[in-house]
């Protein structure tokens, strides 16, 4: 099963390194019922007005589920993929009245 995957993943790479333009990113972390924790990450983007959801990983958490590790876990996944330049971020406009 994992070189299947690993085929996919490297598909998924080069999809996601070629969209024109920025990813947005959704993680999710659990613990299995045998205490082994993970974190998953997927990407979203729109490609011709068609929404696309890529998995880029899914990976053991080797550490507890803190927000530094969950946060070093999902910028090692980026630069993995080499996509870490690919990231959203909307600066938000603060208005006065």
């Amino acid at each position: 099963m994992i070189v299947p995957f690993l085929r996919c993943q490297t598909n998924t790479e080069c999809e996601a390194q070629a969209h024109d333009g920025c990813l947005n990113f959704a993680t999710d972390a659990w613990t299995s019922p045998n205490g082994r924790a993970y974190i998953a990450v997927t990407t979203h983007f729109e490609t011709n007005g068609v929404s696309e959801s890529l998995l880029l990983d899914i990976v053991e958490c080797v550490r507890s589920h803190t927000g530094i590790n969950l946060a070093a876990m999902f910028a090692k996944i980026l630069n993995d993929f080499g996509i870490s330049d690919k990231v959203c971020s909307e600066k938000k406009k603060t208005y006065q009245s």
